[in-house]
């Protein structure tokens, strides 16, 4: 958090990773916390992390442009008519995150944290504890197979969304659950893994597009050669995006998969336990 504070980009995605990571977490807490003080820190931190994640995604829009004027993508003069655009709206973005994430913030959270952590009834059975972690892990798998399968083999970019978003959560969901087995296995979380960038990469390719329409708005009528510097830029995204879903449908039936197999580890360990 310091170095998110003093506006480094890599800190400022690692904190909200290690935000996300952090509620994953925090249910396992359930069977021994104060259900209200739990809902608390929950809120908390979930607040970090929407506080993060609009700078983080700005940060990658730059990046993004970056690579595209290394690349000889677009015109030039579109791509920083882009970034100034990006890096206005990313000073705001950065004011509003620090202000959720403050030095005394965070330390009340830390304590909170401390406190929920700390046992309130008798001692749980650490088989209980991993038995619920399955289970929870089988829950986010049959969601992920439920929004791949909603989402379909169109192009749908708020489907597809949603699947980046429930693969995120499985993923978590398994880091606690190996964890807790003291496993050593990474292959559902590498597929997922993978998964997770192939589909973020689209949604960042698609809020480049939204931003770079936004800014096209504005010439629209007064700057015809921007407007069409804008359009080749605007077609050269679309078209990154429709490659990176034809990626996405040769990996669906792997990832559709992994679904089945999470699912049936996670019935399997409730049988066992019964």
């Amino acid at each position: 958090m310091p170095a998110a504070q003093s506006g480094d980009e890599t800190s400022v995605h690692q904190a909200r990773v290690a935000s996300r990571r952090l509620r994953g977490a925090l249910p396992m807490l359930s069977a021994r916390a104060d259900a209200d003080a739990l809902d608390r820190v929950n809120r908390r931190v979930r607040r970090i992390t929407r506080a993060l994640g609009p700078v983080r995604e700005l940060d990658v829009a730059l990046l993004l442009l970056s690579e595209l004027e290394s690349r000889g993508a677009a015109s030039a003069t579109a791509i920083g008519r882009v970034r100034a655009a990006v890096t206005a709206e990313r000073l705001k973005r950065r004011r509003d995150m620090l202000d959720e994430i403050t030095p005394a913030r965070l330390n009340k959270l830390r304590k909170r944290l401390v406190d929920v952590a700390a046992p309130r009834r008798s001692a749980i059975e650490p088989g209980d504890t991993l038995l619920a972690a399955a289970a929870r892990s089988g829950s986010h798998a049959r969601k992920l197979r439920a929004a791949i399968e909603r989402a379909g083999g169109i192009y749908l970019p708020e489907r597809l969304h949603r699947v980046r978003i429930e693969a995120k959560k499985l993923r978590y969901a398994l880091e606690v659950q190996r964890e807790l087995a003291h496993s050593r296995s990474w292959a559902h979380l590498g597929r997922l893994k993978i998964q997770q960038d192939l589909l973020g990469r689209m949604h960042d390719l698609e809020m480049l597009i939204d931003r770079a329409r936004a800014v096209q708005s504005v010439l629209a009528g007064r700057n015809r050669r921007g407007v069409s510097e804008l359009d080749a830029l605007i077609r050269r995204l679309e078209e990154e995006c429709r490659e990176g879903h034809a990626s996405y449908l040769q990996t669906r039936p792997a990832l559709l998969k992994l679904c089945d197999a999470v699912t049936a580890a996670a019935g399997q360990s409730c049988s066992n336990a019964a």
